[in-house]
């Protein structure tokens, strides 16, 4: 499962680029509760960077955007003991690297990478900064979920890079097609950390991404939160074998999915 330990080869952290970092903040404050630390300040050459926090604790970065034509989104970071090393082994394998690794102060060193089937993601080596200081509990992150149109490319991608099993979901499947588990070890549910979503033509998602998952206790009273702070609904929230989920966007266009775990889902993950 994702942690907040300095566990390699693990998503270690998540942020989001915003064309308004304020407008952002003060809505994911109201649907989640977090609050906003700069950390970096903005100047011509640096848009600005915020540690986003839960109870005190990390959870997510929050950044301006330095080209106003990009889409605002969330990027998924790798948490990675050598992002060099990774990031060469990621090229042998397909990867494009749109910006090489490069060091953050004592906190640690990232790269910005796009795998072979157009889905970007992200690296970190921590150095003082581990990333997530809190996750998998209410209004943290859960499961990072690729949605992808080639769900064999990335089958034989990433497990080559960061050394991932795949495994098959068994208490249930999205209408139309099986899912697909990221585990490091198959068997176990603790393992688990995220999952394959096949991209459908009548899918609200249509280009290759990955989509955090938060965990929350009231899925309908946080859609209700989100629509009210300006958000919109992609997928109404609804029951499936793992709880009760919805698929969201912000108000610029940035997707998340919510989930109210069932009992027994909460430790292993959810799937869409």
């Amino acid at each position: 499962m994702i942690t907040a330990q300095n566990v390699p080869n693990l998503p270690g952290w998540m942020d989001l680029g915003s064309p308004d970092p304020g407008a952002s903040a003060e809505f994911y404050s109201r649907v989640f509760g977090w609050t906003a630390e700069q950390v970096q300040a903005e100047s011509e050459q640096e848009p600005g960077y915020w540690y986003l926090r839960k109870d005190g604790k990390a959870v997510a970065g929050l950044g301006g955007l330095p080209d106003p034509a990009a889409r605002s989104d969330w990027m998924t970071y790798i948490r990675v003991a050598d992002a060099a090393s990774t990031t060469a082994t990621a090229e042998a394998n397909g990867a494009k690297v749109r910006v090489p690794v490069m060091p953050i102060g004592p906190q640690g060193s990232f790269a910005q990478l796009t795998d072979p089937a157009g889905g970007e993601f992200a690296l970190w080596q921590p150095g003082e900064f581990t990333g997530f200081e809190a996750c998998c509990i209410d209004d943290t992150v859960l499961w990072a979920e690729l949605w992808t149109r080639d769900p064999g490319a990335a089958k034989a991608f990433y497990p080559a890079v960061f050394g991932w099993q795949v495994e098959p979901y068994t208490e249930g499947a999205p209408e139309g097609g099986g899912y697909d588990m990221w585990t490091k070890q198959p068997g176990d549910p603790m393992e688990a950390f995220g999952g394959i979503m096949v991209i459908g033509d009548d899918a609200p998602v249509q280009d290759e991404k990955w989509i955090p998952h938060l965990m929350v206790a009231d899925a309908d009273a946080t859609v209700a939160r989100a629509t009210d702070a300006g958000g919109a609904v992609l997928i109404p929230a609804s029951d499936a074998p793992p709880g009760r989920l919805g698929l969201l966007a912000d108000p610029f266009g940035a997707r998340f999915v919510i989930l109210q775990p069932t009992p027994m889902a909460g430790a292993g993950g959810a799937p869409q």
